[in-house]
């Protein structure tokens, strides 16, 4: 597939989610003393081109023009993630929410009606929120997320350490996974650094992109909470539930994710 114009980009994302081919996988945020111990399964949303084709959302929106229909794949996401919580009772899922779904008044109306009428999920669901959002949307996006919080979700700041600091509360901190990757010798500071800033604000911090166990110790050492990466939890390409895969919830029986979450580990 070949997106090179807006058109294309819409069209067909929009056939993606008519056919059911837009869907998710999921890895875990393991606590970093106990990687049995899950926190929330984040979902990572994924693109299956006609011919089968398999694309992260990160590549996805790689394309000329994708970012034009972010807004409407993150929708759609976001309403399966809450189609498989429904089906889930033990699950807590984590989903991103894109800077597109908050950049004026109608777009924060139309996502915090999709919130409103899954109020009965909220306290199961984390809304993880990059951090880089510009300093033009952020009034806007802080009301809606105040207004979510009310509620019950959690909120997540996402790639803590890339752009701007949300002035708003949140429930935890995700330390983007450059820190934990960093290849030379003073990785180690720099990753202390960040978590002690985010610790100023939250009590619950994530290391992102732990791939391997000298990371994972890196973090430990750092003062995280939880990581996230390859090394405890490796997602599959293909999407684990899509629209196409109703069928899925029938053949399988409910498996937990993040029943910790709820019964140990969220101390607010």
């Amino acid at each position: 597939m070949k997106l090179e114009t807006r058109d294309d980009a819409i069209g067909g994302a929009a056939r993606a989610m008519r056919h059911g081919r837009i869907g998710f996988s999921l890895q875990q945020v393991n606590a970093v003393d106990d990687s049995s111990e899950v926190l929330y399964s984040e979902c990572l949303g994924r693109f299956v081109e006609p011919d089968g084709t398999v694309r992260t959302r990160g590549e996805f929106l790689a394309l000329p023009e994708a970012a034009a229909v972010d807004r409407v794949l993150g929708l759609d996401l976001l309403d399966l993630a809450f189609e498989w919580l429904a089906c889930h009772p033990l699950d807590v899922l984590g989903c991103d929410i894109s800077a597109e779904n908050m950049t004026d008044e109608r777009s924060c109306m139309v996502l915090h009606d999709l919130l409103s009428r899954h109020r009965a999920l909220a306290t199961r669901m984390v809304l993880e929120v990059t951090e880089n959002l510009s300093l033009k949307t952020l009034p806007v996006a802080a009301d809606l997320l105040k207004s979510a919080r009310s509620i019950g979700y959690r909120i997540a700041i996402d790639k803590f350490g890339t752009g701007n600091a949300l002035s708003i509360p949140a429930d935890l901190v995700k330390i983007d996974a450059c820190f934990a990757q960093h290849s030379r010798g003073d990785a180690a500071p720099i990753l202390r650094d960040m978590v002690a800033l985010a610790s100023y604000a939250v009590s619950i911090v994530v290391v992102e992109g732990i791939e391997t166990y000298d990371q994972l110790e890196a973090a430990r050492s750092a003062g995280a909470t939880h990581v996230q990466g390859f090394l405890l939890s490796e997602p599959t390409l293909p999407p684990i539930y899509s629209r196409s895969a109703k069928a899925f919830k029938r053949r399988h029986r409910p498996v937990s994710h993040g029943a910790h979450f709820v019964q140990r580990s969220w101390r607010l």
